[in-house]
């Protein structure tokens, strides 16, 4: 490849890929760099996750803005993707459930911000139609979230990164950027092929996607960054909806109210584990399949590969399941697990310039709801990136 290219993308996940494909309708020359063997397999956040399209619900515009901004226009953007691809999704719903007085009053702050974020058609349901909708959770209220859904990450990826590859971008996966740096304006990407061999490219632009080690990589250009990661490793499994009739389901998310809990890295708001239906082809269409996932269980974790730490017994999956009151242990087997790119007291998605250069644009935090916020965070990417070239 040339020694300088236009723009370099770093990290081929869903992040990376969205960033490209906005940039490719009025950018050229840009690579997108994958230390991974495929681009469109999702080794790594972009899909191991529950494939949840979030509403926008959950995010204080105080304290996580962007959050609560691009999770909404991501949650759009994708239904519009999704239907002109024909990509397995499915607009389910969900159900916030509260167990008691107390975490009912808890959902009423929800409902104030969901008419904040612009979360349309968000409303306050009782016992009974909580039954209609699924006759096996059991609830004192809840909030019903229309535009929430599932999606599949995985067949999401393909396409993204179809689309992009066809409009010019180049992907070149398993070259790992191994370090970065400035030179006369420039950023220099120091890169390593398949093969071992290396070279340095320079690049007029970089963004840096790079997920798990975003932050890592961010500190080759700025050792003095304010932001520390503070990886969670989030594990899942799963039940069969039609094991027998108490277990099912007839296919909304159903949420625990959020509470807040205190981790080794400070306080952090969690959603709480949680019921997701999962695809299957049923009578030849793509609709709700058979597996239903619970999850994730969080873990805090040091380093951006550990899957040795076993992950938490099923029994702890079921502490706080009080509104699905008939699954038990031995229902559960395992599915996934998967590595956060939280970061240390920093809550909102970090994206910014590098303060030593406007070339280099940093994704930081991208952790839920990254996937729901990808189409959206690409668009500001890209108008960041014009406002840094005025």
């Amino acid at each position: 490849m040339s020694e300088k290219i236009n723009i370099a993308v770093i990290g081929g996940g869903i992040i990376g890929c969205c960033v490209a494909l906005e940039l490719v309708k009025d950018q050229t020359d840009i690579y997108v760099f994958e230390k991974n063997p495929g681009i469109a397999t999702g080794e790594n956040q972009s899909s191991r996750n529950s494939g949840v399209l979030h509403a926008g619900i959950y995010y204080e515009q105080e304290l996580r803005p962007l959050k609560a901004r691009l999770c909404v226009e991501g949650n759009r953007l994708w239904y519009e993707f999704a239907q002109k691809y024909q990509l397995p999704c499915i607009q389910t719903g969900k159900l916030i459930v509260a167990n008691d007085q107390a975490e009912s009053r808890n959902l009423d702050q929800y409902l104030r911000q969901a008419k904040i974020n612009g979360v349309p058609d968000v409303r306050k349901i009782g016992a009974d139609e909580i039954r209609q909708r699924e006759p096996n959770v059991s609830a004192h209220s809840a909030l019903l979230v229309p535009t929430s859904g599932i999606i599949d990450p995985t067949a999401l990826l393909r396409q993204v990164y179809a689309s992009a590859s066809n409009h010019g971008a180049q992907f070149m996966p398993e070259t790992e950027v191994v370090d970065l740096a400035l030179s006369d304006g420039e950023v220099v990407t120091h890169i390593r092929y398949r093969d071992g061999q290396t070279e340095r490219i320079r690049a007029n632009t970089v963004i840096n996607a790079a997920g798990i080690q975003a932050v890592d990589m961010a500190r080759m250009l700025d050792p003095k960054i304010p932001i520390k990661s503070a990886l969670i490793r989030g594990d899942s499994f799963k039940f069969y909806r039609n094991r027998r009739p108490q277990l099912f389901l007839r296919g909304m998310n159903v949420y625990p109210t959020p509470i807040v809990i205190d981790s080794p890295t400070g306080r952090h708001h969690t959603v709480g584990v949680h019921l997701t239906p999962t695809f299957d082809i049923v009578d030849g269409q793509m609709g709700i399949g058979d597996t239903v996932t619970v999850g994730p269980k969080l873990l805090p974790v040091t380093h951006f590969d550990d899957y040795s730490t076993p992950p938490p017994p099923p029994e702890a999956f079921l502490e706080n399941m009080g509104f699905f009151p008939d699954l038990t242990p031995p229902d559960l087997q395992y599915h996934q697990g998967g590595i956060q790119a939280r970061l240390d007291g920093y809550h909102d998605f970090y994206i910014k310039t590098d303060r030593h250069t406007p070339r280099v644009i940093h994704l930081l935090g991208i952790d839920s709801p990254g996937l729901t916020a990808a189409p959206a965070i690409a668009k500001y990417v890209a108008r960041l990136l014009k406002s840094n070239c005025r």
